[in-house]
């Protein structure tokens, strides 16, 4: 069922360490100093990070729930920046990748029996579209809020779903390369799982093949699906 929340801003950060960032010191320093240091903040919630499981790139991945896209705009927000250690700067110079998008939430689909314990999820999809054209995109968010997230709460694990509408990014790695930097989607969504095991349900297969789903992403102009299991959580 659709449930209005809290948290409707998301800051959504790809990582990919390169040559010059071992996976142990990107680990330390993320853990230990860049997240909490944001999760501190009172427009912050939780922060989230996950490693890909599909052999993708970015392999990295962390989320944070924030009260409105606004609170990047905040004084405490910027000061973390201003005030960044010598370590942040030195790392941060040295990575491939570290791609921030905020993003607006406008719909949240929780599983009928939803427990507020499942959460974080062990497992996370992201699913990125770019519709195209307007009338793509009424018929886009026609099919998510009629048909699809109706059917995917009923595939064995699901736990919910929340859409994002994008709302800027930026590049903050020294050594990212333009040519290859992660598609900022204008629509994402996130679906939270309990394990991977919901790929093999019949109830999956079902809803990502009807026609109307067919029709959606041979209508798309770019689409992509990453999947994620939690790697480590930060609460307040």
């Amino acid at each position: 069922m659709s449930t209005p929340q809290a948290n409707d801003g998301l800051l959504f950060v790809y990582g990919e360490c390169g040559p010059h960032v071992t996976e142990e010191e990107f680990d330390e320093w993320y853990n230990n100093d860049h997240a909490p240091a944001r999760v501190a903040l009172p427009d912050f919630s939780t922060a989230l990070r996950y490693k890909a499981v599909d052999n993708k790139s970015p392999s990295r991945l962390a989320i944070y729930d924030i009260t409105t896209p606004d609170a990047l705009q905040s004084d405490a927000y910027k000061a973390l920046s201003i005030n960044a250690s010598q370590k942040e700067k030195s790392i941060i110079s040295r990575l491939a990748l570290l791609n921030r998008r905020i993003y607006r939430r406008f719909l949240t689909y929780q599983n009928p029996d939803f427990d507020p314990n499942s959460l974080p999820a062990k497992v996370t999809l992201v699913v990125g579209m770019a519709p195209g054209t307007e009338e793509k995109e009424e018929d886009h968010n026609r099919w998510y809020s009629e048909e699809h997230l109706a059917l995917m709460s009923k595939v064995p694990g699901f736990i919910r779903a929340r859409r994002y509408k994008f709302v800027s990014s930026v590049e903050l790695a020294g050594n990212a390369d333009p040519a290859s930097s992660p598609v900022a989607f204008p629509y994402i969504t996130l679906y939270d799982w309990e394990s991977t095991a919901y790929l093999n349900e019949p109830a999956y297969k079902e809803a990502i093949s009807t026609p109307w789903t067919v029709k959606v992403f041979s209508e798309v102009a770019k689409s992509e699906q990453r999947l994620f299991e939690l790697q480590e959580t930060f609460a307040k």
